[in-house]
């Protein structure tokens, strides 16, 4: 479900590489991925605020407040920011909730390989976004 979920990102960048710009009823490609990106950030900080509320007492404390700050941040670059920084921002919350990941790997509330998963889904979709922002 993970690497089904990254490949809108592939798909995004690899129709800016063969020049097509724009698709009819959805709009240009490049504000395609930025939306669709804020759209799974805001979906795994859910999945962090939903490990915190599960486990309540044992997760860092930060984890409610972290959760919800990232995908607020997220929500307005695409508001506010131009595009080049709306990009680095989404870019930025997705290692940010990998790094969140990787200290909640460590503390066993998450295993190995959905971490790894998550890494190399990170890659994809942090890559597949900087290379779609650097074509359009």
């Amino acid at each position: 479900m993970t690497y089904a979920g990254s490949l809108p990102f592939i798909g995004c960048a690899l129709m800016l590489y063969s020049g097509i710009s724009h698709v009819s009823l959805l709009g240009p490609v490049n504000e395609i991925v930025a939306v669709y990106a804020l759209v799974i950030i805001s979906f795994i900080a859910g999945v962090h605020l939903g490990t915190y509320l599960f486990y309540n007492t044992k997760t860092p404390k930060p984890l409610f407040i972290i959760s919800n700050i990232v995908a607020a941040l997220a929500w307005m670059s695409l508001l506010f920011a131009s595009p080049a920084n709306a990009t680095l921002i989404l870019v930025g919350a997705f290692i940010y909730l990998l790094g969140v990941d990787f200290l909640l790997k460590q503390e066993r509330f998450i295993s190995p390989t959905y971490f790894t998963t998550r890494l190399i889904a990170t890659a994809i979709s942090a890559g597949s976004l900087l290379f779609a922002f650097s074509i359009s």
